[in-house]
């Protein structure tokens, strides 16, 4: 019976590798990659066959982690439009304190996978998940009358594509998150949150 890899000792090795890859560039070989973390190059094989399975392995850890922090952020929270923005929130932290992250992303998704397909399929089901999750949650608000009418797809839509939109510009150093984020917040998100009745003062 094949032995089974050691999925903490695997996680463990991918972010070691990646460190060294996006110091390195991918010009680095298996060999040289072996060297740098410490191990032979039949233990490195034996958890990546190439660097497309490291990539597939980080990509998937950085999912894991940014979903773990944002459910915690969120779940704090009772308007949906305070969920929504707090994603936004949870979302740019959690690269900030990881400026190295979507660069080093963007190498290992020039190598891709051993089926890049795979790879590009399994991405889209994790952000189709959350994105039909803050849909779901908005029409909730709308059918309390926490949201004001409105198209919670097109919405959720738009948030996300700027959250995206602002992070690879960040990467290439065209825009600062904060003032993106705060016009996208004033113009997009607090529209739709009812305003209050004030109270009529008694004669």
């Amino acid at each position: 019976m094949p032995r089974r890899p050691d999925l903490a000792r695997r996680a463990e090795l991918a972010r070691a590798a990646f460190e060294v890859l996006r110091a390195r560039g991918m010009q680095t070989t298996m060999r040289e990659l072996a060297e740098a973390l410490g191990v032979k190059r039949p233990t490195l094989y034996f958890y990546f066959p190439d660097f497309g399975a490291v990539f597939e392995t980080v990509l998937d850890q950085t999912y894991q982690t940014l979903a773990e922090l944002v459910v915690t952020r969120v779940a704090k929270l009772e308007h949906p439009l305070d969920r929504l923005r707090e994603v936004v929130d949870a979302t740019i932290a959690f690269h900030r304190e990881r400026p190295e992250l979507i660069g080093g992303l963007f190498q290992l998704w020039a190598v891709g996978g051993r089926d890049f397909a795979s790879v590009l399929d399994r991405e889209r089901r994790i952000v189709v998940a959350a994105r039909d999750a803050l849909v779901a949650d908005l029409r909730g608000g709308i059918a309390r009358k926490q949201v004001l009418p409105c198209d919670p797809e097109r919405v959720v839509d738009l948030v996300l594509a700027v959250v995206d939109g602002v992070l690879v510009h960040h990467v290439l150093g065209i825009a600062r998150p904060d003032g993106v984020l705060e016009e996208l917040a004033a113009r997009v998100i607090e529209p739709l949150r009812p305003k209050r009745k004030r109270s009529r003062k008694r004669p």
